[in-house]
């Protein structure tokens, strides 16, 4: 079909208007790999590094530079989590080690949570809904994952004081997520992206696990049970990893016969 602002007479001739839509196409589709698609990672690497350093100063600018070390009890209150940070963990190159450990974990379950957000957009009827409301969890659990990195909290007491208190979390990370509604995806994640910094520091220098926990004690304990928002992707994530342990595993044996 000819649009309404070229000539009639070049859509006359049906050759050169295919030829002129597939050269088109191809430019568009050179400039957005040549220059849009790289100019959007770069960008992304270096509001990561950003938001790191937004965190960090925001850390430090609230006095949290020391980590109270008690017994720690199993709750879903970060107020235990805060004080228990340390005590599990091992010094020295072990307390290294399970630090990388921790990290490359987190960043493969994030990943396959993030495959789980993308695949429930699919799903008729409900997939918007759901969408919004994973999508919502991812975030929130990304502004107060710069937190916890810094105030040395294991990846198990993450999950836990997060998954016990999804209905917090949810509502917190919503708004950010709110621009998807009512723009187009290169506005909303342009706002997005805006929004962000703030969350992170609002998570940062809140007293968010405090207040929770005073809440749970004035209630009595009665509070939503633990909802397993992670459980798809962390089997996932543990299958991945079942899968490359026995391909090392094949490759080692295959060395040795050798």
């Amino acid at each position: 079909m000819c649009p309404e602002s070229t000539s009639q007479e070049f859509c006359s001739f049906p050759v050169i208007w295919q030829f002129y839509s597939f050269l088109r196409h191809g430019l568009i589709q050179v400039f957005y790999v040549t220059w849009l698609y790289p100019l959007y990672v770069f960008s992304l690497i270096l509001s990561n590094i950003w938001y790191n350093d937004i965190a960090k100063y925001g850390f430090s600018a609230m006095g949290r530079h020391v980590i109270n070390k008690v017994d720690p009890v199993r709750q879903s209150d970060a107020s235990t989590l805060q004080n228990a940070a340390g005590m599990e963990r091992p010094t020295d190159l072990g307390r290294v080690m399970i630090g990388i450990g921790e990290q490359v974990y987190s960043v493969l379950l994030l990943s396959c949570f993030f495959l789980e957000v993308y695949v429930t957009g699919f799903i008729p009827y409900v997939g918007k809904a759901l969408n919004f409301l994973l999508l919502s969890w991812m975030y929130a659990y990304y502004c107060f994952e710069y937190k916890w990195n810094f105030s040395e909290i294991g990846l198990d007491k993450r999950l836990d004081f997060f998954e016990s208190n999804w209905a917090f979390f949810a509502g917190f990370g919503s708004p950010c997520v709110l621009p998807l509604l009512f723009f187009s995806p290169l506005v909303s994640y342009g706002c997005m992206a805006i929004h962000f910094p703030l969350f992170v520091l609002t998570a940062t220098g809140s007293e968010a696990e405090q207040i929770i926990s005073s809440r749970r004690t004035s209630w009595g304990g009665a509070c939503f049970g633990r909802l397993q928002i992670f459980k798809a992707a962390d089997s996932l994530s543990m299958w991945l990893l079942s899968l490359f342990a026995l391909q090392s595993k094949r490759r080692l044996q295959e060395q040795k016969y050798l």
